[in-house]
């Protein structure tokens, strides 16, 4: 029996979904109407961006699509959107797309699924890096656009944490809320990096000067930084127990305890300008991208064990159990989330893309010594 691919994933998640048998109604579990509706949600979000990572791969066969890091099994962080405001500053670790997703869902007029299509197929009108890079970034929903060089971001959302509370004091104009919090992601193979230390580290220094730090700090902790293990319990161990550093750690199998714990930090990392530390425990389906052999170095039946950890199924799992929904009605939920992104994909693949090198270079800097002299004489 081979080991599972994406395509492999998304049958398990069918059949998952079909399996889902509704409790009788003196066995429904109670939840609010506003809870429902936010882990409905929760499930548009994830749905959309496992039908993203799956439409990746049939692009790169094809021959039309160039990126395919993907997200699947990193869909709790969708529930970490929804506890922020599409005002916090995000600077992304690059398996967030549920994020993405969810954010966008929270500002109107934005196509979170286009802008992830024009990025996979390097269209010229990609939103943030004109095709030149897949990033999730959006200045109308605050997302700063990262790269994939591991960890470098951690120090500008430190930067960006920090510059918050530095700008009223020094009455400069900032474009962030006042109670405006940071959020960054990053993996836990990341996490080791030494840039990754130095800012975390540089986060609890300014903690203990009691310098106000609204930094919320999220490890996606599936367990390997592409062919290597990470030590069983090591992100607990080292992170866990820091002096200045709030941490809570949830499976992302349970949407409803990482809405919940993203809930809690999230307030309290506003209310008190520290910050904190989000262990969200994920699992990682397909390998690395879509060019990784995963059966090198993982055995099938490994591969195969985290199916049973898909979060988009843990939330479907939660709305059926609370009347929220039934499987067949989520399957097909999930079958109209993909016939969008076919659609979507079917027009974009057709857009312009960068051809040639001036057209790379066009949106960087130019030279222009006549206007820099200029400049020095005023």
């Amino acid at each position: 029996m081979s080991a599972p691919g994406l395509d492999h994933v998304d049958e398990s998640l069918r059949r998952g979904l079909v399996a889902l048998t509704a409790p009788a109604p003196a066995e429904r579990r109670h939840a609010s109407p506003p809870r429902r509706r936010r882990l409905a949600l929760l499930f548009d979000a994830q749905v959309a961006s496992r039908q993203l990572d799956l439409t990746a791969r049939r692009l790169r066969a094809e021959g039309v699509g160039y990126y395919t890091i993907g997200s699947a099994g990193h869909e709790s962080n969708a529930a970490v959107a929804a506890a922020l405001r599409p005002t916090d500053p995000a600077l992304l670790h690059y398996r967030s797309g549920a994020f993405y997703q969810a954010r966008a869902a929270q500002v109107t007029g934005i196509d979170a699924v286009e802008d992830v299509l024009l990025g996979t197929v390097a269209a010229r009108r990609e939103p943030m890096a004109g095709g030149r890079h897949k990033v999730f970034g959006r200045a109308e929903l605050a997302i700063i656009p990262q790269t994939s060089t591991i960890a470098s971001h951690l120090p500008r959302a430190v930067g960006l944490a920090l510059s918050l509370g530095r700008a009223r004091k020094l009455g400069v104009t900032s474009p962030w809320p006042a109670d405006a919090l940071v959020v960054t992601s990053f993996g836990d193979a990341s996490a080791n990096h030494s840039t990754a230390v130095g800012a975390i580290n540089t986060a609890l220094h300014c903690a203990y000067q009691r310098l106000p730090l609204p930094l919320l700090l999220v490890c996606e902790d599936n367990g390997i930084g592409i062919s290597v293990r990470t030590p069983a319990g090591w992100i607990a161990t080292a992170y866990g127990s820091r002096p200045g550093l709030r941490y809570v750690a949830v499976d992302g199998v349970d949407p409803a305890a990482v809405l919940d714990a993203s809930d809690e930090l999230a307030a309290w990392v506003r209310a008190e300008r520290r910050p904190a530390f989000l262990h969200l425990r994920t699992v990682r389906y397909g390998g690395h991208a879509g060019t990784d052999v995963e059966s090198g170095y993982r055995s099938t039946d490994e591969i195969r064990s985290d199916l049973a950890a898909d979060p988009v199924l843990g939330t479907a799992r939660w709305l059926v159990e609370h009347g929220a929904a039934t499987g067949p009605e989520l399957l097909e939920r999930y079958d109209a989330a993909g016939r969008r992104v076919a659609a979507v994909a079917a027009r974009v693949r057709h857009e312009p893309q960068l051809r040639d090198a001036p057209t790379v270079a066009a949106p960087l800097s130019p030279r222009r010594p006549a206007d820099v002299a200029a400049a020095v004489a005023a």
